[in-house]
């Protein structure tokens, strides 16, 4: 009889590491888009409605990471070792970038300074930076940043 109730506890566990997990990689995502977003110096229209529908997409309020939008430089993690979380981080900073319509030096420089500490090669990001760059006024056709990456997977 103790076996189950050991074997339900430690698998309560793991799913409270888990969710505990999930929201760190959300919280570190929100800094992420935040830092993007007010780089120079205020948030427009469109990178409030983007991070307004990541939050959506994170299923997250935005009462519930009022912490993390006052200062988002304090907010980090040890990158995650799923490369499929790190792309959607990456992902997600690229199009905040893309809803901002300007790209300057400095929105560049912290997206290939995210994407290296994710783990991703500089010619990687440059290349989708370059996808960003080349529709950010325009709709981008759904394979643009696939296209781009194929060349860099295993």
């Amino acid at each position: 009889m103790l076996v189950p109730k050991k074997k339900w506890f430690y698998f309560s566990i793991m799913n409270y590491r888990i969710f505990e997990e999930e929201m760190a990689i959300k919280g570190y995502l929100v800094s992420l888009l935040v830092r993007q977003a007010t780089i120079d110096g205020e948030i427009t229209y469109s990178e409030k409605s983007y991070l307004l529908h990541a939050l959506e997409t994170l299923q997250l309020e935005e009462k519930d990471i009022q912490s993390i939008i006052k200062s988002p430089v304090e907010y980090s993690i040890d990158p995650p070792i799923d490369e499929n979380k790190r792309m959607t981080i990456l992902y997600h900073l690229l199009f905040m970038m893309k809803a901002n319509h300007s790209i300057d030096f400095r929105t560049e420089e912290l997206c290939y300074n995210i994407g290296f500490e994710l783990g991703f090669r500089h010619e990687m990001v440059r290349d989708l930076i370059g996808v960003i760059k080349e529709y950010k006024k325009a709709e981008m056709p759904p394979m643009a940043m696939l296209n781009r990456i194929k060349p860099y997977l295993n």
